[in-house]
Protein backbone atom coordinates (compact mmCIF):
# COMPACT_ATOMS: atom_id res chain seq x y z
CA UNK A 1 0.00 0.00 0.00
CA UNK A 2 1.31 3.52 -1.02
CA UNK A 3 0.59 7.09 0.12
CA UNK A 4 1.26 10.23 -1.81
CA UNK A 5 -0.01 13.76 -0.97
CA UNK A 6 0.23 17.09 -3.10
CA UNK A 7 -0.06 20.22 -1.90
CA UNK A 8 -1.16 23.24 -4.32
CA UNK A 9 -2.46 26.29 -4.66
CA UNK A 10 -6.42 26.57 -5.14
CA UNK A 11 -9.90 26.52 -3.19
CA UNK A 12 -9.24 25.03 0.48
CA UNK A 13 -10.19 21.69 0.15
CA UNK A 14 -8.92 18.14 1.46
CA UNK A 15 -9.35 14.86 -1.28
CA UNK A 16 -8.40 11.61 -0.36
CA UNK A 17 -9.18 9.18 -3.46
CA UNK A 18 -8.37 5.43 -3.89
CA UNK A 19 -11.62 3.28 -2.65
CA UNK A 20 -11.37 4.48 0.61
CA UNK A 21 -13.82 2.95 4.19
CA UNK A 22 -15.73 5.72 5.85
CA UNK A 23 -13.12 4.82 8.47
CA UNK A 24 -10.33 5.68 6.14
CA UNK A 25 -12.19 9.15 5.58
CA UNK A 26 -12.74 10.15 9.15
CA UNK A 27 -8.87 10.20 8.82
CA UNK A 28 -9.05 13.47 7.54
CA UNK A 29 -10.45 15.14 10.13
CA UNK A 30 -7.56 13.42 13.02
CA UNK A 31 -4.85 13.90 10.72
CA UNK A 32 -6.01 17.54 10.03
CA UNK A 33 -6.72 18.22 13.64
CA UNK A 34 -3.24 16.24 15.86
CA UNK A 35 -0.78 18.02 13.01
CA UNK A 36 -2.46 21.08 14.46
CA UNK A 37 -1.63 20.31 17.63
CA UNK A 38 1.93 19.53 17.11
CA UNK A 39 2.42 22.92 16.08
CA UNK A 40 2.20 22.03 12.05
CA UNK A 41 -1.00 23.23 10.65
CA UNK A 42 -2.18 22.34 7.55
CA UNK A 43 -1.54 25.74 4.50
CA UNK A 44 -4.44 26.65 3.05
CA UNK A 45 -4.77 25.42 -0.93
CA UNK A 46 -5.71 22.55 -2.29
CA UNK A 47 -4.35 18.73 -0.62
CA UNK A 48 -5.01 15.99 -2.53
CA UNK A 49 -3.98 12.12 -0.89
CA UNK A 50 -3.84 9.33 -2.99
CA UNK A 51 -4.20 5.57 -1.20
CA UNK A 52 -2.70 2.97 -3.83
CA UNK A 53 -3.61 0.35 -5.40
CA UNK A 54 -7.03 2.58 -6.68
CA UNK A 55 -9.04 -0.75 -6.69
CA UNK A 56 -8.30 -2.64 -3.68
CA UNK A 57 -10.55 -1.60 -0.58
CA UNK A 58 -8.69 0.40 2.07
CA UNK A 59 -10.27 -0.36 6.19
CA UNK A 60 -9.60 0.60 9.07
CA UNK A 61 -7.52 3.40 11.42
CA UNK A 62 -4.13 2.10 10.78
CA UNK A 63 -3.35 4.85 7.89
CA UNK A 64 -3.33 7.70 9.87
CA UNK A 65 0.21 7.79 10.87
CA UNK A 66 1.68 7.83 7.08
CA UNK A 67 -1.15 10.13 5.74
CA UNK A 68 0.42 12.63 8.37
CA UNK A 69 3.97 11.83 7.43
CA UNK A 70 3.11 12.14 3.84
CA UNK A 71 1.67 15.53 4.12
CA UNK A 72 4.61 16.55 6.40
CA UNK A 73 6.68 15.59 3.44
CA UNK A 74 4.63 17.62 1.14
CA UNK A 75 4.66 20.59 3.65
CA UNK A 76 8.59 20.19 3.47
CA UNK A 77 9.13 19.35 7.31
CA UNK A 78 10.31 15.96 7.02
CA UNK A 79 12.80 15.21 4.21
CA UNK A 80 11.14 12.50 1.58
CA UNK A 81 14.41 10.44 1.12
CA UNK A 82 13.91 9.56 4.73
CA UNK A 83 11.04 7.70 4.53
CA UNK A 84 11.42 6.01 0.92
CA UNK A 85 12.33 2.62 3.09
CA UNK A 86 10.38 2.61 5.97
CA UNK A 87 6.74 1.54 6.32
CA UNK A 88 4.66 3.20 8.66
CA UNK A 89 1.32 2.37 10.40
CA UNK A 90 -0.59 3.32 13.32
CA UNK A 91 -4.02 5.55 14.32
CA UNK A 92 -3.78 9.01 15.43
CA UNK A 93 -5.22 10.51 18.95
CA UNK A 94 -6.63 14.03 18.01
CA UNK A 95 -3.38 15.59 20.29
CA UNK A 96 -1.35 13.34 18.16
CA UNK A 97 -0.53 10.52 20.44
CA UNK A 98 -0.03 7.50 18.16
CA UNK A 99 -2.71 4.39 19.51
CA UNK A 100 -2.14 0.67 19.15
CA UNK A 101 -3.60 -1.35 15.93
CA UNK A 102 -4.64 -4.81 15.29
CA UNK A 103 -2.56 -6.69 13.08
CA UNK A 104 0.98 -5.38 13.32
CA UNK A 105 2.60 -8.62 13.46
CA UNK A 106 1.87 -9.93 9.74
CA UNK A 107 2.03 -6.25 8.50
CA UNK A 108 5.92 -6.05 9.78
CA UNK A 109 5.88 -9.26 8.02
CA UNK A 110 4.95 -8.26 4.61
CA UNK A 111 7.44 -5.30 5.20
CA UNK A 112 10.45 -7.34 5.42
CA UNK A 113 9.28 -9.72 2.69
CA UNK A 114 9.22 -6.65 0.49
CA UNK A 115 12.25 -5.07 1.41
CA UNK A 116 11.34 -2.53 3.67
CA UNK A 117 14.31 -1.49 6.35
CA UNK A 118 12.10 0.22 8.81
CA UNK A 119 9.27 -0.24 9.94
CA UNK A 120 7.57 2.35 11.97
CA UNK A 121 4.58 1.26 14.24
CA UNK A 122 2.75 2.27 17.65
CA UNK A 123 4.50 1.68 20.83
CA UNK A 124 1.62 -0.24 21.86
CA UNK A 125 2.94 -3.24 19.62
CA UNK A 126 6.72 -2.80 20.37
CA UNK A 127 6.48 -6.22 21.25
CA UNK A 128 4.89 -7.58 18.26
CA UNK A 129 7.85 -6.19 16.07
CA UNK A 130 10.41 -7.77 18.23
CA UNK A 131 9.52 -11.32 16.84
CA UNK A 132 10.32 -11.04 13.67
CA UNK A 133 14.35 -11.18 12.31
CA UNK A 134 16.06 -8.85 10.34
CA UNK A 135 13.95 -5.46 9.87
CA UNK A 136 14.56 -2.68 12.42
CA UNK A 137 10.87 -1.63 14.37
CA UNK A 138 10.92 1.79 15.60
CA UNK A 139 8.38 2.52 18.06
CA UNK A 140 6.58 5.53 18.47
CA UNK A 141 4.50 7.12 21.20
CA UNK A 142 3.62 10.46 19.48
CA UNK A 143 3.39 11.90 16.22
CA UNK A 144 5.86 14.63 17.25
CA UNK A 145 8.15 11.56 18.05
CA UNK A 146 8.05 10.32 14.66
CA UNK A 147 9.04 13.61 13.33
CA UNK A 148 11.71 14.44 15.29
CA UNK A 149 13.21 10.23 14.55
CA UNK A 150 12.45 10.53 10.78
CA UNK A 151 14.27 14.22 11.00
CA UNK A 152 17.92 12.67 12.91
CA UNK A 153 16.81 14.86 16.16
CA UNK A 154 16.40 12.38 18.01
CA UNK A 155 17.47 8.63 18.86
CA UNK A 156 14.56 6.29 19.56
CA UNK A 157 14.96 2.68 20.64
CA UNK A 158 14.57 0.69 17.58
CA UNK A 159 14.19 -3.33 17.81
CA UNK A 160 16.13 -5.55 15.78
CA UNK A 161 15.96 -8.68 16.88
CA UNK A 162 18.72 -9.97 14.34
CA UNK A 163 21.11 -7.71 17.18
CA UNK A 164 19.31 -7.75 20.58
CA UNK A 165 18.29 -11.42 20.10
CA UNK A 166 15.29 -13.01 22.54
CA UNK A 167 13.45 -9.77 23.33
CA UNK A 168 11.25 -11.61 25.86
CA UNK A 169 8.30 -11.91 23.01
CA UNK A 170 9.02 -15.62 23.07
CA UNK A 171 8.08 -16.37 27.17
CA UNK A 172 4.73 -18.27 27.20
CA UNK A 173 1.82 -15.94 27.62
CA UNK A 174 -1.05 -18.69 27.08
CA UNK A 175 -2.61 -20.28 30.15
CA UNK A 176 -2.01 -23.39 31.07
CA UNK A 177 -5.18 -26.17 30.14
CA UNK A 178 -4.14 -28.68 32.81
CA UNK A 179 -2.76 -32.34 32.56
CA UNK A 180 -3.73 -36.03 31.91
CA UNK A 181 -2.80 -36.74 35.08
CA UNK A 182 -5.65 -35.02 36.95
CA UNK A 183 -7.91 -37.15 34.81
CA UNK A 184 -8.78 -40.53 37.10
CA UNK A 185 -9.47 -43.32 35.64
CA UNK A 186 -10.98 -43.01 31.56
CA UNK A 187 -7.59 -44.70 30.24
CA UNK A 188 -9.25 -45.87 26.94
CA UNK A 189 -10.80 -42.23 26.36
CA UNK A 190 -7.22 -40.90 27.49
CA UNK A 191 -5.90 -43.42 24.51
CA UNK A 192 -8.22 -42.27 22.09
CA UNK A 193 -6.98 -38.63 22.75
CA UNK A 194 -3.61 -39.68 22.19
CA UNK A 195 -4.47 -41.46 19.02
CA UNK A 196 -6.54 -38.21 17.82
CA UNK A 197 -3.64 -35.82 18.82
CA UNK A 198 -0.84 -38.00 17.06
CA UNK A 199 -2.67 -38.42 13.82
CA UNK A 200 -4.77 -35.07 14.00
CA UNK A 201 -8.10 -36.93 13.67
CA UNK A 202 -11.55 -35.49 14.78
CA UNK A 203 -12.44 -36.98 17.67
CA UNK A 204 -16.17 -37.11 19.08
CA UNK A 205 -17.10 -38.39 23.23
CA UNK A 206 -20.60 -39.28 24.46
CA UNK A 207 -21.37 -39.47 27.43
CA UNK A 208 -23.24 -38.36 30.62
CA UNK A 209 -22.96 -35.38 32.39
CA UNK A 210 -19.73 -34.58 34.66
CA UNK A 211 -17.76 -37.63 32.87
CA UNK A 212 -14.71 -35.57 32.06
CA UNK A 213 -15.14 -35.02 28.65
CA UNK A 214 -15.15 -31.64 28.59
CA UNK A 215 -11.67 -31.82 30.94
CA UNK A 216 -10.20 -34.46 28.68
CA UNK A 217 -10.66 -32.61 25.51
CA UNK A 218 -8.79 -29.01 27.63
CA UNK A 219 -5.58 -31.36 27.90
CA UNK A 220 -5.19 -32.63 24.39
CA UNK A 221 -3.26 -29.52 23.18
CA UNK A 222 -0.93 -29.87 25.95
CA UNK A 223 0.09 -33.57 24.14
CA UNK A 224 0.01 -32.29 21.08
CA UNK A 225 3.39 -31.43 19.67
CA UNK A 226 5.28 -28.36 19.75
CA UNK A 227 4.31 -25.58 17.40
CA UNK A 228 7.85 -25.04 14.70
CA UNK A 229 8.35 -21.05 14.56
CA UNK A 230 6.48 -21.04 11.05
CA UNK A 231 3.23 -22.11 12.99
CA UNK A 232 4.24 -19.81 16.02
CA UNK A 233 4.41 -16.39 13.62
CA UNK A 234 1.25 -18.29 11.29
CA UNK A 235 -0.64 -18.56 14.58
CA UNK A 236 0.58 -15.59 15.90
CA UNK A 237 -0.39 -13.37 12.83
CA UNK A 238 -3.54 -14.77 13.19
CA UNK A 239 -4.52 -13.60 16.93
CA UNK A 240 -2.92 -10.09 16.33
CA UNK A 241 -5.16 -9.50 13.34
CA UNK A 242 -8.29 -10.69 15.24
CA UNK A 243 -6.29 -8.62 18.37
CA UNK A 244 -6.26 -11.60 20.96
CA UNK A 245 -2.57 -11.36 20.80
CA UNK A 246 -1.73 -11.05 24.57
CA UNK A 247 1.61 -8.88 25.71
CA UNK A 248 1.90 -8.98 21.48
CA UNK A 249 4.17 -11.98 22.27
CA UNK A 250 4.38 -14.77 20.16
CA UNK A 251 1.73 -17.74 20.61
CA UNK A 252 3.76 -20.60 22.32
CA UNK A 253 1.16 -23.08 22.88
CA UNK A 254 -1.36 -24.63 20.56
CA UNK A 255 -4.85 -22.87 20.70
CA UNK A 256 -8.15 -24.32 22.68
CA UNK A 257 -10.82 -22.63 21.42
CA UNK A 258 -14.24 -23.74 23.14
CA UNK A 259 -17.07 -21.39 22.01
CA UNK A 260 -20.25 -21.05 23.05
CA UNK A 261 -23.49 -23.14 21.58
CA UNK A 262 -25.21 -20.01 20.52
CA UNK A 263 -22.35 -18.61 18.58
CA UNK A 264 -23.23 -17.37 14.83
CA UNK A 265 -22.49 -18.94 11.37
CA UNK A 266 -19.97 -15.61 10.74
CA UNK A 267 -18.33 -15.52 14.35
CA UNK A 268 -17.45 -19.50 13.35
CA UNK A 269 -16.31 -19.53 9.64
CA UNK A 270 -15.62 -15.56 9.28
CA UNK A 271 -17.55 -13.37 7.34
CA UNK A 272 -19.42 -9.95 7.75
CA UNK A 273 -19.82 -6.65 5.60
CA UNK A 274 -16.01 -6.86 5.36
CA UNK A 275 -14.88 -10.32 6.31
CA UNK A 276 -12.75 -11.13 9.27
CA UNK A 277 -11.55 -14.52 10.95
CA UNK A 278 -14.23 -16.58 12.84
CA UNK A 279 -13.42 -18.80 15.91
CA UNK A 280 -12.65 -22.13 12.94
CA UNK A 281 -9.62 -19.70 11.86
CA UNK A 282 -8.22 -18.84 15.76
CA UNK A 283 -8.12 -22.36 16.14
CA UNK A 284 -5.77 -22.59 13.44
CA UNK A 285 -2.91 -24.91 14.67
CA UNK A 286 -4.66 -26.24 17.82
CA UNK A 287 -7.96 -27.36 18.71
CA UNK A 288 -11.56 -26.83 18.09
CA UNK A 289 -13.84 -27.84 21.05
CA UNK A 290 -17.60 -28.16 20.79
CA UNK A 291 -19.08 -28.65 24.21
CA UNK A 292 -22.98 -30.17 24.27
CA UNK A 293 -22.59 -30.70 20.38
CA UNK A 294 -26.59 -30.99 19.76
CA UNK A 295 -27.13 -27.38 21.10
CA UNK A 296 -25.39 -26.07 18.23
CA UNK A 297 -27.62 -24.98 15.53
CA UNK A 298 -27.53 -27.48 12.33
CA UNK A 299 -26.63 -25.00 9.70
CA UNK A 300 -23.47 -23.93 11.90
CA UNK A 301 -22.51 -27.58 12.31
CA UNK A 302 -22.62 -28.26 8.55
CA UNK A 303 -20.82 -25.36 7.98
CA UNK A 304 -18.08 -26.89 9.20
CA UNK A 305 -18.03 -30.11 7.24
CA UNK A 306 -16.10 -28.51 4.15
CA UNK A 307 -13.34 -26.71 6.68
CA UNK A 308 -12.75 -29.85 8.09
CA UNK A 309 -11.77 -31.64 5.12
CA UNK A 310 -9.98 -29.00 3.57
CA UNK A 311 -8.23 -27.12 6.45
CA UNK A 312 -9.40 -23.71 5.12
CA UNK A 313 -12.82 -21.64 5.09
CA UNK A 314 -13.44 -19.41 1.87
CA UNK A 315 -15.75 -16.88 1.82
CA UNK A 316 -17.03 -15.18 -0.93
CA UNK A 317 -17.84 -11.77 -1.09
CA UNK A 318 -18.82 -8.88 -3.87
CA UNK A 319 -15.54 -6.93 -3.30
CA UNK A 320 -12.90 -10.34 -3.83
CA UNK A 321 -12.58 -13.94 -2.43
CA UNK A 322 -11.39 -14.54 1.09
CA UNK A 323 -9.72 -17.37 2.17
CA UNK A 324 -8.66 -18.16 5.78
CA UNK A 325 -6.27 -20.59 7.31
CA UNK A 326 -8.64 -23.80 9.46
CA UNK A 327 -6.15 -26.53 10.34
CA UNK A 328 -7.46 -27.62 13.59
CA UNK A 329 -8.09 -30.70 15.19
CA UNK A 330 -11.67 -30.83 16.28
CA UNK A 331 -12.81 -32.27 19.17
CA UNK A 332 -16.55 -32.76 19.83
CA UNK A 333 -18.81 -33.80 23.11
CA UNK A 334 -22.39 -34.84 23.44
CA UNK A 335 -25.00 -36.13 25.96
CA UNK A 336 -26.70 -39.52 24.50
CA UNK A 337 -30.46 -37.61 25.33
CA UNK A 338 -31.28 -34.34 26.86
CA UNK A 339 -31.27 -35.30 30.36
CA UNK A 340 -28.16 -36.96 29.51
CA UNK A 341 -27.94 -40.62 31.18
CA UNK A 342 -29.21 -42.50 28.57
CA UNK A 343 -29.53 -46.03 28.30
CA UNK A 344 -29.68 -46.25 32.34
CA UNK A 345 -33.21 -46.31 32.53
CA UNK A 346 -32.68 -45.74 36.20
CA UNK A 347 -32.44 -41.88 35.39
CA UNK A 348 -33.61 -41.41 31.87
CA UNK A 349 -37.25 -41.07 31.46
CA UNK A 350 -36.68 -39.68 27.89
CA UNK A 351 -38.57 -41.67 25.10
CA UNK A 352 -37.10 -43.06 21.85
CA UNK A 353 -38.50 -40.48 19.67
CA UNK A 354 -37.40 -37.26 21.69
CA UNK A 355 -33.73 -38.71 21.98
CA UNK A 356 -33.37 -39.09 18.27
CA UNK A 357 -35.08 -35.60 17.99
CA UNK A 358 -32.44 -34.32 20.43
CA UNK A 359 -29.60 -36.24 18.00
CA UNK A 360 -31.60 -35.41 14.68
CA UNK A 361 -29.59 -32.03 14.81
CA UNK A 362 -26.71 -33.31 14.03
CA UNK A 363 -26.23 -34.10 10.30
CA UNK A 364 -25.22 -37.73 8.83
CA UNK A 365 -22.45 -36.20 7.22
CA UNK A 366 -21.27 -34.29 9.89
CA UNK A 367 -20.84 -37.11 11.71
CA UNK A 368 -19.43 -38.85 8.86
CA UNK A 369 -16.41 -36.07 9.26
CA UNK A 370 -15.69 -37.58 12.73
CA UNK A 371 -12.69 -39.94 12.68
CA UNK A 372 -13.29 -41.92 15.65
CA UNK A 373 -15.88 -41.75 18.08
CA UNK A 374 -15.34 -42.93 22.06
CA UNK A 375 -17.81 -43.45 25.02
CA UNK A 376 -16.83 -41.31 28.36
CA UNK A 377 -18.47 -43.65 31.10
CA UNK A 378 -19.45 -41.95 34.51
CA UNK A 379 -16.86 -43.13 36.83
CA UNK A 380 -17.78 -44.94 40.04
CA UNK A 381 -16.68 -43.26 43.42
CA UNK A 382 -14.98 -46.84 44.64
CA UNK A 383 -13.03 -46.46 41.10
CA UNK A 384 -11.84 -42.81 41.73
CA UNK A 385 -10.99 -43.36 45.28
CA UNK A 386 -8.76 -45.97 44.82
CA UNK A 387 -7.12 -44.23 41.78
CA UNK A 388 -6.00 -41.64 44.22
CA UNK A 389 -4.84 -43.85 46.61
CA UNK A 390 -3.18 -46.87 44.57
CA UNK A 391 -2.29 -45.47 41.05
CA UNK A 392 0.04 -42.87 39.68
CA UNK A 393 -1.87 -41.59 36.27
CA UNK A 394 0.36 -40.94 33.64
CA UNK A 395 1.29 -36.99 32.81
CA UNK A 396 1.12 -34.85 29.75
CA UNK A 397 4.39 -34.91 29.18
CA UNK A 398 4.90 -38.78 29.20
CA UNK A 399 1.61 -39.04 26.87
CA UNK A 400 3.41 -35.99 24.97
CA UNK A 401 6.70 -37.88 24.35
CA UNK A 402 5.47 -40.66 22.38
CA UNK A 403 3.39 -38.45 20.53
CA UNK A 404 6.21 -36.74 19.33
CA UNK A 405 7.94 -40.12 17.98
CA UNK A 406 5.30 -40.62 16.07
CA UNK A 407 4.70 -37.73 14.81
CA UNK A 408 8.30 -37.59 13.85
CA UNK A 409 7.52 -40.90 11.94
CA UNK A 410 4.90 -39.67 10.26
CA UNK A 411 6.69 -36.52 8.68
CA UNK A 412 9.40 -38.49 7.70
CA UNK A 413 7.63 -40.66 5.75
CA UNK A 414 4.55 -38.73 4.45
CA UNK A 415 6.51 -35.77 3.68
CA UNK A 416 5.28 -33.34 6.27
CA UNK A 417 2.12 -34.48 6.80
CA UNK A 418 -0.28 -35.97 9.48
CA UNK A 419 -2.17 -39.26 8.53
CA UNK A 420 -5.26 -37.81 8.83
CA UNK A 421 -3.96 -35.29 5.57
CA UNK A 422 -2.74 -38.42 3.43
CA UNK A 423 -4.29 -38.45 -0.02
CA UNK A 424 -5.58 -41.51 -1.42
CA UNK A 425 -2.79 -42.39 -3.61
CA UNK A 426 -1.06 -41.81 -0.59
CA UNK A 427 -2.77 -44.35 2.01
CA UNK A 428 -2.65 -47.05 -0.86
CA UNK A 429 1.47 -46.25 -0.50
CA UNK A 430 1.70 -45.58 2.88
CA UNK A 431 -0.87 -47.81 4.45
CA UNK A 432 -0.10 -51.44 3.06
CA UNK A 433 -2.53 -54.12 4.72
CA UNK A 434 -2.12 -57.61 5.16
CA UNK A 435 -4.69 -59.98 4.16
CA UNK A 436 -5.99 -60.52 7.89
CA UNK A 437 -6.06 -56.52 8.09
CA UNK A 438 -8.14 -56.50 4.29
CA UNK A 439 -10.37 -59.16 5.13
CA UNK A 440 -11.71 -57.16 8.44
CA UNK A 441 -11.86 -54.00 6.72
CA UNK A 442 -13.93 -55.41 3.99
CA UNK A 443 -16.08 -57.18 6.05
CA UNK A 444 -16.77 -54.07 8.11
CA UNK A 445 -17.68 -51.87 5.27
CA UNK A 446 -20.47 -54.32 4.47
CA UNK A 447 -21.48 -54.79 7.45
CA UNK A 448 -21.64 -51.81 8.99
CA UNK A 449 -22.58 -49.67 5.71
CA UNK A 450 -19.43 -47.71 5.75
CA UNK A 451 -19.01 -44.92 3.37
CA UNK A 452 -15.59 -44.18 1.12
CA UNK A 453 -14.73 -41.66 3.73
CA UNK A 454 -14.91 -43.81 6.59
CA UNK A 455 -12.97 -46.56 5.06
CA UNK A 456 -10.62 -44.40 4.29
CA UNK A 457 -10.09 -42.77 8.08
CA UNK A 458 -10.14 -46.29 9.50
CA UNK A 459 -7.02 -46.71 7.52
CA UNK A 460 -5.58 -43.70 8.43
CA UNK A 461 -6.22 -44.07 12.13
CA UNK A 462 -4.40 -47.39 12.18
CA UNK A 463 -1.67 -46.06 10.57
CA UNK A 464 -1.32 -43.26 13.47
CA UNK A 465 -1.67 -46.56 15.90
CA UNK A 466 0.94 -48.45 14.34
CA UNK A 467 3.00 -45.58 14.67
CA UNK A 468 2.22 -45.02 18.16
CA UNK A 469 3.47 -47.97 18.40
CA UNK A 470 6.61 -47.70 16.84
CA UNK A 471 5.63 -50.39 14.12
CA UNK A 472 6.38 -50.25 10.28
CA UNK A 473 3.38 -52.45 9.30
CA UNK A 474 -0.32 -52.26 10.19
CA UNK A 475 -1.55 -55.31 11.94
CA UNK A 476 -4.59 -56.49 12.77
CA UNK A 477 -5.27 -55.32 16.04
CA UNK A 478 -4.14 -51.96 14.95
CA UNK A 479 -7.02 -52.04 12.36
CA UNK A 480 -9.37 -53.60 15.02
CA UNK A 481 -8.76 -50.68 17.40
CA UNK A 482 -9.23 -48.06 14.71
CA UNK A 483 -12.32 -49.57 13.69
CA UNK A 484 -13.80 -49.63 17.29
CA UNK A 485 -13.03 -46.21 17.80
CA UNK A 486 -14.71 -45.25 14.35
CA UNK A 487 -18.37 -47.30 15.23
CA UNK A 488 -17.97 -46.96 18.85
CA UNK A 489 -19.23 -49.19 21.36
CA UNK A 490 -22.39 -49.81 20.41
CA UNK A 491 -24.37 -48.23 23.58
CA UNK A 492 -26.08 -46.03 21.35
CA UNK A 493 -26.94 -48.20 18.05
CA UNK A 494 -30.80 -48.09 19.03
CA UNK A 495 -30.81 -44.26 18.43
CA UNK A 496 -28.06 -43.48 16.25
Amino acid sequence: MKIESDISQGLPVFHMVGLLSSEVREARERVRTALKNIGHPLPYGRITISLSPADRKKEGARFDLALAVALLASMNIIREENIREVLIVGELGLNGDVKGIHGVLPIIIMAKQQGFRYCMVPFENAAEGSAVDDIHVVPVRNLLEAVEYLNGKTELFVINRSVTGNTGSDKILNDGTGDMSEIYGHTMAKRAAAVAAAGKHNLLMIGPPGAGKSMLASRIPGIMPDMSMEERMEISGIHSICGILREGGLVTLRPFRAPHSGITLPALVGGGTHPKPGELTIAHGGVLFFDELPEFHPRVLDALRQPLEEKKVRVVRNGGNYEFPADCLFVGAMNPCRCGFYPDRNKCNCSIADIRKYLGRISGPFLDRMDMCIDVPRQSVEALEERKTVSVEESSGRIKERIDRAVQIQFQRNNGKYNSQLSVEQVKKFCILDDAGNRLIHNAYQKFFLSMRSYYKIIKTARTIADLEGSEDISREHLGEALGYRIGSGKYNTIF
